[in-house]
């Protein structure tokens, strides 16, 4: 009997029709049963229904989709919700600790420290953001994050004025971090070492670390002994390499109290501290002593000629001066946005530190002996070195000599006394017409009526008054209504500079004034005999001219050190020497002619271009 070809069937895919579920509901509240009852037997799985328990725990995929969906039908019931919420809180939030205890278990070997691992190179690269950022404590992260910040901030687009929550988070985190143990301490060192940088008082340090924020007050006394070690250790292998050693008062205030008992110490104590500085592309041989002797046995005195600028100088500092006058309008005024940004208007170097150099430099331990310094700043120990080389010129070596002292000022106090030296040239009296104290006065600008007042209280009110007297030449030679009205007009970078030259000849250089070379013999006319009238001099306007002359010096000494270029410092060093000398400052006057010289004929062209170098970063 033949048959015909067996025809594939497909099984229909189940299907829960509705009218079968509700005879299965009928069926179980015929047997006083409910869908949880049901359940319950499932899930507790005794006899016959631990199949259907392990079908509906299975790991399959389909399986496990289709009960994560009964449990989300459930907290998306409008009726189910109220119930899920409160029975899953408590057992959510014991979930939610257990997982942040496993957190910060596994996050205590990031944060561990102790006071004896701190280093140098630590404090260097200290950054919260580095420490606390690669740190895996997602869910504690989450909860900080909720109780932070609202839900309609969240939704707000952020700025740069916005609160900067991210820093305070990673604060919080390391507190609470430290708060479970002490020895996670790695953001609280590098904190309570800052506060105490920044003078922070031992009570205030101990509240912080009330708080968590810093680590105690004594063991950040001794990581500081234990960092001077270790810098000072630092410094002496610097030490054996081409180096520089520079040096200043210190004076620290050590009691808040008038009176002072007979065994304690006094309220400021006053010393001296040093800093190894390492050489800029310094090699050994460079370093060598023997040229630079030779140069001087060979050089010859300094003249008149040296004292003036050269033509190159002299061209340079015009040059960076008109610059510093536009810009001094391009600040003020609105209009020259454009025109401030187009290179003609930036100052040219000279020659400038390599682009990113930064210095590396070593702090040695303060000492109790007093950088002895008299009224203008004699630089007594550069003068004593000196009186030393004097006595022993003719010793055995270099070292007993002491010729391998090459000596030079700070850029700092170089800039902070010829400011000094400006005001008491120019202080005049009250009365007194364009004098620094009336102009003062009209600015309302105090403590500056000291021989010798703070250094950026004075640069302050120097600025200010320099750039006044440059916008009303300005205002005088733009031949414009307004300042405003000469911005709308567009002048090009050449005509700002054009007009930038004219102010210097104009407003910033003094009439000639020749007296007679005898006072009891006035000139007379050499035909008629008859006594010549002597020029008119308007003194205030000659006083006015000399004032900016000497702001603009001092705006170029304050700028070519800002912007690491010594040689815009160089082209000025002679007219610096002359308005010192002329100020009776003779002993700063006498320093700068010191370095003129070893530049002009000791020093090899090698060793001062890496002093020189170093000559920026140098304070004093």
């Amino acid at each position: 009997m033949e048959t015909s070809d067996p025809i594939s069937r497909r099984r229909r895919p189940k299907s829960r029709s509705k009218g079968s579920l509700l005879t299965v509901l009928r069926d179980l509240q015929g047997l006083r049963l409910t869908v949880v009852d049901l359940l319950m037997a499932i899930i507790d799985g005794n006899g016959e229904f631990e199949g259907f328990r392990n079908a509906l725990f299975s790991p399959k995929p389909k399986n496990r989709a289709a009960l994560l969906g009964l449990l989300d039908r459930l907290i998306q019931d409008d009726k189910g919700r109220p119930i899920v919420e409160k029975w899953v809180f408590p057992h959510a939030l014991r979930l939610v600790c257990n997982k942040v205890h496993v957190e910060m278990e596994a996050a205590k070997p990031c944060l561990r420290m102790y006071t004896t691992e701190v280093s140098p190179e630590f404090i260097e690269n200290w950054d919260i953001h580095q420490i606390m950022g690669p740190l895996a404590t997602p869910t504690l992260r989450s909860v900080l994050e909720a109780a932070g910040e609202s839900k309609i901030s969240v939704a707000k687009p952020k700025s740069t004025k916005s609160k900067n929550r991210f820093t305070a988070l990673l604060i919080i985190m390391a507190q609470i971090h430290y708060l479970r143990s002490w020895h996670s301490a790695r953001v609280q060192i590098g904190l309570g070492l800052q506060a105490w940088a920044c003078g922070t008082s031992r009570q205030m340090i101990d509240v912080l670390h009330r708080t968590g924020l810093t680590v105690s007050y004594n063991s950040i006394s001794s990581m500081v002994q234990s960092l001077a070690d270790r810098s000072i250790e630092r410094a002496k292998a610097a030490s054996l390499l081409p180096h520089a050693l520079a040096y200043d008062n210190i004076n620290i205030s050590s009691s808040i109290y008038v009176e002072q008992g007979p065994n304690t110490m006094s309220k400021v104590q006053s010393g001296t501290f040093g800093v190894i500085y390492e050489l800029l592309n310094a090699r050994a041989e460079d370093m060598s002593i023997r040229p630079l002797i030779d140069n001087l046995q060979r050089s010859s005195p300094l003249d008149m000629s040296d004292l003036r600028m050269t033509p190159a100088a002299r061209q340079s500092y015009l040059s960076q001066t008109a610059v510093t006058i536009v810009r001094i309008l391009t600040k003020y005024v609105r209009g020259f946005e454009i025109q401030s940004a187009d290179v003609a208007l930036q100052h040219p170097p000279r020659r400038p530190l390599p682009e990113g150099h930064k210095t590396v430099f070593h702090p040695l331990r303060a000492s109790t002996i007093e950088e002895a310094s008299i009224d203008g700043n004699l630089l007594l120990t550069n003068a004593r070195i000196r009186g030393g080389q004097n006595i022993r010129r003719k010793d055995v070596s270099y070292w007993e000599r002491r010729e391998i002292f090459q000596l030079a000022f700070g850029s700092f106090h170089l800039a902070m006394n010829l400011l000094w030296c400006i005001l008491e040239t120019h202080r005049g009296k009250q009365n007194q017409t364009g004098s620094l104290t009336q102009l003062f006065s009209i600015l309302e600008k105090t403590r500056l009526g000291g021989e010798q007042p703070d250094y950026h209280t004075l640069l302050s009110a120097l600025r200010q008054i320099l750039h006044g007297l440059v916008l009303n030449a300005w205002r005088m030679e733009c031949n414009y209504s307004s300042l405003a009205d000469f911005a709308k007009a567009d002048p090009t970078p050449n005509d700002l500079l054009d007009c930038a030259r004219r102010i210097i000849n104009k407003y910033a250089t003094p009439d000639a004034v020749f007296e007679p070379v005898n006072s009891k013999a006035p000139p007379k006319d050499p035909r008629s005999g008859v006594e010549l009238p002597k020029p008119s001099i308007d003194v205030v306007r000659n006083n006015t001219a000399l004032l900016t002359r000497d702001l603009l010096y001092a705006s170029e000494l304050v700028d070519a050190i800002a912007t690491g270029d010594f040689g815009r410092v160089e082209d000025i060093l002679p007219a610096i020497a002359c308005m010192f000398r002329g100020s009776g400052s003779n002993n700063y006057s006498t320093e700068i002619l010191h370095l003129l010289f070893n530049i002009k004929e000791v020093w090899t062209p090698v060793f001062a271009y890496v002093l020189l170098s170093l000559h920026l970063t140098v304070t004093s």
